[in-house]
């Protein structure tokens, strides 16, 4: 791949990396400045990013090309990640963590079901970027933009998962500080693909197939 490709497709991922550096810090500093108490509130809070993850995800499809990847590719990686995001936004948590209510254990099945298909889907976009992380890689060696993303991506599905199990005051403080770690990373990642001065900085092999 020519040394100006490469110089375009870091134009493109930098912005990328920017805003969902952003969008971690700013779940970060919410969840750690509200300290949530409630699986409900952790849980949401995941979904948040999910969708702003999807939606990048939707706009990284205009240049799929550059990465020798189909589009449809990133369109379903936007699309799930959308649609976990939105589902675990309409689970009635609160009534399923809250008081007990006549009801709530035929509740809590449904919703384990529902949230185990969230999660599944969210390993499925966890793999999708895997896949975008290697060829970006390819392409410009060095970058980890997408591996911090896709590594993000991950704790808060298992974060997600945890809420189960685990005290929802434990994974609020988990999840807080991953995101602004999460954040800073993608930020200065970010950072990085913007100030390289020089084409030759952003080498990059030739696709094999």
């Amino acid at each position: 791949m020519p040394a100006t490709a490469a110089r375009v497709l870091a134009g493109k991922l930098w912005r990328i990396g920017v805003v969902r550096g952003i969008t971690a810090l700013a779940l970060g500093g919410y969840v750690i400045s509200q300290a949530p108490t409630a699986a409900a509130g952790v849980a949401r809070a995941s979904a948040a990013y999910w969708m702003v993850d999807g939606l990048l995800a939707l706009w990284a499809a205009a240049f799929a090309a550059t990465l020798m990847l189909s589009r449809m590719f990133f369109l379903l990686r936007g699309g799930i990640a959308l649609v976990a995001g939105l589902t675990l936004l309409a689970l009635p948590l609160a009534l399923v963590f809250g008081p007990w209510q006549p009801g709530q254990v035929l509740l809590l099945m449904v919703v384990a079901a529902v949230m185990l298909t969230v999660i599944a889907a969210q390993i499925l976009a966890v793999a999708f970027d895997v896949l975008i992380c290697l060829e970006v890689r390819r392409r410009i060696p060095g970058d980890w933009s997408y591996a911090f993303a896709t590594a993000l991506s991950a704790v808060l599905g298992v974060i997600a998962a945890a809420t189960f199990v685990a005290p929802a005051a434990l994974l609020g403080r988990i999840l807080g500080a991953g995101a602004v770690v999460g954040g800073l990373g993608l930020l200065a990642t970010a950072a990085r693909l913007r100030g390289d001065p020089e084409p030759s900085a952003l080498p990059a092999y030739p696709h094999e197939r």
